[in-house]
């Protein structure tokens, strides 16, 4: 449902610089409106009103417009014609393809005192349909010009005069033997109650064998069927939304881990900077460890940080983020160890190779690391990271690193120890 609005009344006056009061025409077709409201106040002087295609029930509140001539409400709910006894100018009147039955026309009587009424169209709705139509409108509005598009003859309207008291009757007992109160109908001419609310409206169709859904036509599934096509239509645009959205714009932050997620036995972890850290990966001047150096900030707190390191990978987790890698060659998980610099901040994993030309001293004997500020209180770092022993085979050394910067992945050379921070 779209309510009437003084927005967009005022979005439909730009021919008249958008001023209401004294607004002579607006077009408010193809609106999905269904109730009329607001125009006998806000627009005053309206002459000419489009309404045509929308949802409208009910003709109503436009007791205030003196000036209008011309009410165009074809395509709607409408089925009866009320409510228009004090539109004193109304020439021309379309209610083209409605629902007025044919106990809607005792309703045309509302507008024998339409005196400049001369133009009335009702092709399309069911009254139309009845043997009678013709005459019995004519007969009921003797002022019309033309209906339904074709010309009133003086023949045609003195016939019309004359047949007019045996068609009313006739059209009474038809309506009365199908069970219609026709005083009711004939009388209800001027209501400006509320109606055409956009509420519930229930389902009107049923499923037949075939299981197919069937609904007659009728107001009810008019409204069922636009607001199904208007949901439709909003779920494609939301979808078209989605698509236009730059393909190049940052995608939204991933949520904080608070453990490490599992990996599946057998497979290796995809590679993973949520933090977007800037970290190098390194391997050691004599070849016998990988240097993973991440550049953390010096104020972030220790205890935020938790390194995990595998065979073929390793991981760390910092204030819930994770940075995660495969390793170009296998590493020694319970010799590998973790060291904070106290200057810089930058956390160091330094793990040895499993066919490195040395073997490295065990730091620990779990695959998790303990994080340290200066690497265990019998040896610093550099030292400790200097520790070698006999004689394992030499593997080849790495020639290229994979660099990561702010999240992105480039190549550099081999680091050099003598840039890593003081630890």
């Amino acid at each position: 449902m779209a309510p009437i609005t003084e927005h967009m009344i005022r979005r439909r006056a730009e021919h008249n610089e958008g001023l209401l009061a004294t607004l002579e025409e607006v077009a408010l077709h193809q609106q999905s409106i269904e109730r009329i409201e607001l125009l006998g106040r806000l627009c005053p002087r309206l002459r000419i009103l489009y309404l045509q295609n929308n949802l409208i029930s009910k003709i109503e509140n436009l007791h205030k417009l003196k000036d209008l001539s011309y009410l165009n409400l074809a395509l709607n709910n409408i089925t009866k014609v009320q409510n228009l006894q004090r539109c004193e100018s109304l020439a021309k009147l379309d209610l083209t393809a409605n629902f007025i039955p044919k106990a809607g026309l005792l309703s045309l009587a509302s507008l024998e005192v339409s005196y400049a009424l001369r133009e009335l169209f009702l092709v399309g709705n069911p009254c139309a349909d009845w043997p009678g139509y013709r005459q019995y409108v004519l007969g009921v509005l003797p002022q019309l010009t033309r209906l339904d598009g074709k010309a009133v003859t003086p023949s045609e309207r003195i016939a019309a005069a004359q047949a007019a008291p045996s068609l009313a009757a006739r059209l009474r007992d038809e309506l009365a033997g199908e069970g219609i109160d026709v005083d009711a109908a004939a009388l209800d001419w001027e209501d400006e109650g509320g109606g055409g609310e956009g509420g519930e409206v229930g389902e009107t169709g049923t499923v037949g064998e075939d299981g197919q859904l069937r609904r007659p036509w009728c107001p009810a599934t008019r409204i069922l069927e636009h607001r199904e096509q208007e949901r439709a239509e909003r779920e494609a645009e939301e979808i078209k939304a989605a698509a236009r959205q730059d393909p190049f714009a940052p995608p939204p932050p991933p949520p904080r881990h608070e453990d490490f997620p599992p990996v599946p036995e057998g497979t290796l972890p995809m590679q993973r900077n949520e933090g977007k850290w800037e970290f190098s990966l390194t391997e050691s001047d004599d070849g016998s460890e990988l240097v993973l150096e991440v550049k953390v900030g010096r104020h972030l707190d220790t205890s935020l940080m938790r390194a995990d390191v595998q065979p073929r990978y390793a991981r760390l987790l910092v204030k819930g983020r994770l940075l995660q890698l495969v390793l170009p060659a296998e590493v020694r998980p319970d010799a590998s160890i973790a060291q904070r610099s106290k200057t810089t901040g930058a956390l160091v994993l330094r793990m040895p190779l499993e066919a490195a030309r040395g073997a490295v001293a065990a730091a620990g004997s779990g695959g998790d690391v303990a994080l340290s500020a200066a690497g265990g209180p019998d040896k610093p770092p550099r030292e400790a990271a200097k520790l070698a022993a006999g004689g394992a085979a030499s593997a080849a050394p790495l020639r290229r690193a994979t660099v990561v910067a702010a999240g992105g992945l480039g190549e550099a050379g081999g680091g050099d120890p003598d840039a890593l921070p003081d630890l």
